[in-house]
């Protein structure tokens, strides 16, 4: 499967070449690197650069990696096994770093035109953030696992713990399930009303956690956030979490294919103002669309990408104190949620006669 997946990729960015009139392309970001092999290009998850350089002509794929990664991505990442027949493949060692830039110019100087992928961001965000029809498995597993840890994590998490030990036991959690939590944001408390991104600190629980995620597997990313209170939730609480939740649903709900991003944007202020707080959509970003970055595009004014088949989606409304956010899969010109599981407590929201469940908020003694 993995070397059907490479040989598509590989039509793909031909058929990009051709349409762009250019005899190659530097692929050399971590998340245009990960789409093309299907798996992790990186040593330092922070790095933006990845840990290789692709070079493709219409003849030729051409991998340029040092000694100490060429056969861990070969073998391990891309699994290509007996089939390496589909790259030319230049390793140079470690500490005679240079050799890299000659490698990569022994290819590209033979080439008449040739761009960097940073050049052609347009052309390639429309290809990597599209789910082939083969991959959906992988995607709705990465839903299901990015769920599984987090509500895991939700039901082990006690009181006197402090925002680090939570954002400790989110990780595990997700490692174990072979995610890689690329964001892991935990709030307590009075931070829930306070911070819209809560880098964990040595805060202690005490009624009430936030848990935040964006989960990686294979490159590809899942985001969701839940809530846990212990005793009984204040109404002021299930109130602002109720108001946050149906913003989101509407907006999963609209999300269909031939709607932009701008248009979205649009109609969320409105949202807000619905739901009795006009000018919380202010104070943090609403989302939009993800993939290989935890959000590839935001729903802003200006914003003309358009929502299309195959694409992946994640909204995160929130007012101060709660905050509602899941995954979403565009097929079918309808919205499914990835990271939706039956081991949350839900509520269940009604948008133009189709009823969603969401998640509520998990109520622990």
């Amino acid at each position: 499967m993995r070397k059907q997946r490479l040989e598509r990729r590989l039509i793909e960015i031909r058929e990009m070449l051709l349409r762009q009139h250019i005899g190659g392309v530097v692929l050399q970001h971590q998340k245009n690197v990960s789409w093309f092999i299907g798996g992790r290009s990186h040593v330092n998850t922070a790095s933006e650069p990845a840990c290789c350089v692709l070079i493709i002509t219409p003849a030729d794929c051409v991998l340029i990696s040092n000694n100490i990664e060429s056969e861990r991505l070969i073998e391990e990442e891309m699994g290509l096994g007996n089939h390496r027949n589909l790259f030319t493949t230049e390793v140079w060692p470690w500490n005679e770093p240079h050799i890299k830039n000659s490698l990569i110019a022994k290819y590209t100087e033979q080439l008449d035109h040739y761009k960097v992928d940073g050049e052609l961001e347009a052309e390639l965000l429309q290809l990597r953030t599209r789910v082939d029809e083969a991959d959906e498995p992988e995607l709705m597993l990465l839903g299901r696992l990015a769920a599984d840890a987090m509500e895991q994590t939700a039901t082990l998490i006690r009181r006197g713990l402090s925002e680090f030990q939570i954002a400790a036991e989110l990780a595990k959690q997700c490692l174990e399930r072979e995610l890689e939590p690329i964001v892991n944001l935990i709030a307590v408390d009075e931070r829930i009303f306070t911070r819209r991104h809560p880098q964990p600190t040595t805060m202690l629980l005490d009624r009430y956690a936030m848990l935040v995620v964006c989960g990686r597997r294979n490159g590809l990313i899942a985001s969701a956030t839940r809530l846990v209170h212990f005793g009984p939730i204040p109404a002021d609480i299930l109130h602002r979490h109720e108001a946050a939740t149906v913003i989101d649903t509407k907006l999963i709900h609209a999300t269909k294919p031939g709607v932009s991003l701008e248009h979205m944007y649009s109609t969320i202020p409105n949202l807000y103002k619905e739901a009795g707080y006009p000018d919380e959509y202010k104070l943090h970003h609403q989302g939009g669309l993800t993939g290989y970055s935890t959000r590839e595009r935001l729903a802003v004014e200006g914003e003309r990408i358009v929502v299309a088949e195959g694409q992946v989606y994640a909204w995160n409304p929130s007012i101060a104190g709660a905050k509602s956010e899941d995954t979403i899969y565009v097929k079918n010109n309808s919205a499914t949620v990835i990271t939706s599981s039956n081991n949350f407590p839900e509520i269940e929201v009604s948008v133009e006669g189709k009823v969603w469940k969401r998640p509520a908020i998990l109520q622990r003694a």
